[in-house]
């Protein structure tokens, strides 16, 4: 049921209510005929208004009615709107079946005191609109938060009404609950109005304890104070500079904290200014500390107020615009909703607002904001942020002289950042208008990686400390090196092709073999690449050796099936050797296979492209033997440089790892394979770029932890750095240092998978390295393995491979030897790149390192 409300009769109560329940009315006079307990009262004429007639302190108010977009034909009332200007809330019985009042919402998208989107109906707050039960006004908290509005569901007692309230949670309201004793009781308590801080609920009641009478009609204002514990106190009526014993309701504390709207009825209450008919408007300011310490109140000007009845009235934080109701003529139906531009404004406020957000992927957060005044170490704010939009609203109040500003602390915390702040947030003290200050809260789920170097301390720091002091860092020293170059005797091919790729070195003519010399060889690869060159040299130097050559292909694709391609590829090594060095063909025997007799696992990108090959076999030492290089080789001094660092990103949310090394300027290796999140250290960095060159000056090197998580997004550590210095054999003869041979021995290269030696890596060591090994020598025997695999599985295997030859070692020495160790190190040290066939099996190795005293060197 609903009460039909129009100009000449009123039923002030009920409406004011907003709710459909039946009391006695209460009328102006024309009203209806036998309508008890009317009263009379003289209308006032409005005086005219021109607003830009600059004859009055209000000559700028304008009244403008909000339109029909927010306005209907029904009665739309009782705005209460956000602190920041852009949510409204209002009653309206609109489009509802049973004529019961609900509430709606409106928005508006560029804060705009006339522009509003269509409003919606807040379904979850409002009753089930199959029900008996209606809703009334409501008060919505500064922040938004926070709702109190006035209902008469869950109860039975004719007429009665009662404060509920419920919380937004992101985008939607939940937890409706009534605010309990002792607010409520079996009388009216409706329109509520929370103040500020959210400390003082205002609201009206007939409930004993009014002005004047007890009557049911005599409606006044009462307050009630939030208790530490989340209730509320005993409510108080705020005495007679509000209430009279006439009807006084509708109540809104503007942001200040202090200025309190309300209307009355009482026509008479402002000596100055009459009423002007109606319900009207008024303001009176709280001096405290009592809740009944008032001003005297002061009737708000026309046209806000009017001959009709000017009720509701809510004001944002900025003051400059102030909306209320009233059913004066013009309007849509029976109350609409309108606005004053440029209002007798309440003191001036200070608005502290912002969000809080991820400060990596912008996303909001629900975060518990905590605000202190470092003045009066008072917790001014408390609450936790909207967890759609992250953000949060805290009216600031004044200080003892009425100024806005000073010092506040902002702390916030949230379950998957760390903590943020505190934070000190300066504001100008002022008090001559109302301000907006903004302060976000970024917070972060993650400290920034941390990465630094951990070296061992180079040989020569520990002989010539005085030299090297505070070093940190590798030194490049030059030394006399013996170096044995294990061949590999594979060549590899592109896909679906018999021709030798343009990497390989090549001669044009015969010519040009005649300059050739393994004199000239340098490193590993050097040789590798001319590999052809040096089997075309030993075949041609020793005419009785004979090779064989067999094709393989990778059985992946269809034009990788043909023995024809097979064959093809190895007619090409042969033709070169032929027509290139002169090799007699009868020398070279061919066969073509599909997969090689030991093929690499052909279901992995790596194993196809090394399938593709040509392998060379002899049983002829003088072609197979490997090359060795005497000359003076820089090397570090440290043998490897590690790293230890923090992930900075909680491991669940990373993707991968990488330590990238720089130096000159440039790019210089990179590191991804770090293993395990847990794992937090590397040792293994051996100071090479990625293509396997030594630093040749002084510039220091750096290192980056790059950590991406699963997001894709790539966070950086610090960046560290190390000093670089290069030591040559004659700075060890002018400093008098003792120098040492050191002598490398890569064993002819492990298959795939396999840890045992073979006859070829036994002939090696028995030909170049156990004669080597002095009593006074040390030796290190270090096992190696491509990528593929994981890194527990390949450091076994290359611990094997390692031990298998320190085995054999010591059995050939018996002891005669300063030190003899085996390490394993995996895919955690590659000598050579990855990308390549040939990189990942000269990687499959075991180098023996020999170091010896020169004075010893037989």
């Amino acid at each position: 049921m609903k009460v039909l409300l129009n100009i000449k009769s009123l039923f002030v109560l009920t409406l004011l209510l907003a709710i459909g329940t039946v009391a006695p009315s209460r009328a102006y006079s024309g009203g209806t005929p036998g309508v008890a307990d009317s009263i009379s009262v003289k209308l006032v004429p409005v005086p005219p208004v021109n607003p830009d007639s600059g004859k009055s302190a209000f000559a700028k108010l304008v009244v403008k009615n909000l339109g029909p977009d927010v306005n209907s034909s029904r009665d739309d009332f009782a705005p209460t709107i956000t602190a920041d200007g852009r949510t409204m809330f209002f009653a309206s019985d609109r489009n509802v079946a049973r004529n019961h009042h609900h509430f709606w919402e409106t928005i508006s998208p560029e804060n705009n005191d006339t522009t509003w989107g269509m409003p919606v109906n807040v379904t979850e707050i409002n009753s089930d609109p199959k029900s008996d039960y209606g809703d009334g006004a409501a008060s919505i908290a500064a922040d938004g938060q926070t709702i109190y509005f006035a209902s008469n569901r869950n109860t039975t007692v004719p007429d009665d009404v009662n404060i509920w309230l419920a919380t937004l949670d992101g985008t939607h309201w939940k937890g409706v609950h009534e605010v309990g004793a002792p607010v409520n009781t079996t009388s009216f308590e409706t329109q509520p109005a929370i103040s500020p801080d959210g400390k003082k609920l205002f609201f009206a009641s007939n409930r004993p304890g009014k002005v004047g009478s007890e009557d049911k009609q005599n409606v006044d204002i009462f307050v009630s104070h939030l208790l530490p514990d989340g209730r509320f106190s005993d409510p108080v009526n705020l005495g007679t500079k509000i209430n009279t014993e006439h009807y006084e309701g509708s109540p809104f504390m503007a942001a200040d904290g202090t200025t309190l709207y309300f209307a009355s009825e009482d026509p008479h209450r402002d000596p100055n200014q009459p009423g002007l008919g109606g319900l009207d408007i008024y303001q009176s300011e709280w001096k405290g500390p009592s809740d009944t310490d008032w001003t005297t109140p002061t009737r708000l000007p026309a046209p806000i107020n009017s001959p009709s009845d000017d009720f509701f009235l809510t004001v944002p934080a900025s003051g400059n615009v102030l909306f209320f109701s009233s059913n004066r003529p013009g309007g849509s139906g029976g109350f609409d909703l309108y606005v004053a531009t440029n209002p007798p404004a309440p003191k001036p406020t200070l608005v502290l607002h912002g969000r809080a957000y991820d400060v990596n992927t912008k996303e909001n957060l629900a975060a518990h904001v905590v605000i202190i005044d470092s003045r009066t170490k008072d917790t001014i704010y408390n609450k936790t942020t909207n967890s759609s939009t992250g953000e949060y609203l805290c009216i600031l109040p004044s200080d003892a002289d009425g100024n806005l500003g000073g010092t506040y602390i902002i702390s916030a915390t949230e379950s998957n950042h760390f903590n943020y702040g505190p934070t000190s947030e300066v504001i100008p003290l002022r008090n001559d208008s109302s301000r907006s200050i903004t302060h976000d809260i970024p917070m972060n789920n993650e400290k920034p990686p941390i990465v630094h170097w951990v070296t061992e301390q180079p040989q020569l720091v520990k002989e010539k400390p005085a030299l090297f002091q505070n070093f940190k860092g590798v030194i490049i020293r030059e030394q006399k090196t013996i170096e044995l170059f294990a061949l590999l005797p594979m060549v590899f091919y592109d896909a679906g092709t018999g021709s030798l790729p343009n990497r390989y070195v090549v001669f044009n003519s015969p010519q040009q073999t005649q300059g050739f010399s393994e004199d000239t060889i340098t490193s590993t690869l050097n040789a590798y690449y001319n590999y052809l060159n040096i089997v075309g040299l030993r075949m041609r130097n020793n005419p009785d050796t004979k090779i064989g050559l067999t094709g393989t292909n990778s059985q992946d694709v269809d034009n990788e099936m043909s023995l024809d391609l097979s064959r093809q590829r190895a007619e090409s090594v042969k033709k070169y050797l032929v027509e290139i060095w002169g090799i007699q063909p009868d020398r070279i025997s061919i066969e073509a296979r599909k997969l090689p007799e030991s093929p690499t696992l052909p279901t992995t990108p790596e194993g196809i492209s090394e399938n593709r090959r040509v392998e060379l076999s002899s049983d002829s030492w003088e072609i197979i033997h490997p090359v060795l290089r005497n000359a003076n080789v820089k090397r570090p001094d440290a043998p490897t440089g590690g790293f230890k660092w923090e992930n900075g990103l909680r491991d669940e949310t990373i993707q991968s790892r990488s330590l990238e090394i720089n130096y000159q300027g440039k790019k210089w290796a990179e590191i991804s394979d770090l293993g395990s999140l847990s794992k937090t250290d590397y040792n293994g960095f051996n100071w090479r770029s990625s293509d396997g060159k030594l630093p040749s000056g002084e510039d220091n090197m750096t290192v980056q932890l790059k950590v991406t998580d699963k997001n894709g997004r790539v966070v950086n550590s610090n960046v560290d750095q190390i000093s670089v210095k290069q030591f040559s054999v004659s700075n060890l003869v002018a400093e008098h240092l003792a120098d040492k041979t050191r002598e490398t021995y890569n064993l002819i290269l492990f298959t795939y998978n396999k840890s045992d030696m073979g006859k070829w890596n036994h002939k090696i060591l028995d030909s170049y390295v156990y004669n080597r090994i002095q009593p006074n020598s040390d030796v290190s025997v270090n096992g190696y393995t491509d990528i593929l695999g994981t890194e527990d599985y390949n450091t076994k295997l290359s611990t094997n491979r390692a031990n298998a030859v320190k085995m054999d070692i010591a059995g050939h020495i018996k002891g005669r030897v300063k030190s003899l160790v085996a390490h394993g190190y995996g895919k955690t040290q590659p000598l050579y790149p990855n990308d390549l066939p040939e990189g990942r099996y000269y990687n499959r190795t075991v180098q023996v390192l020999v170091e010896t005293p020169t004075d010893s060197n037989p």
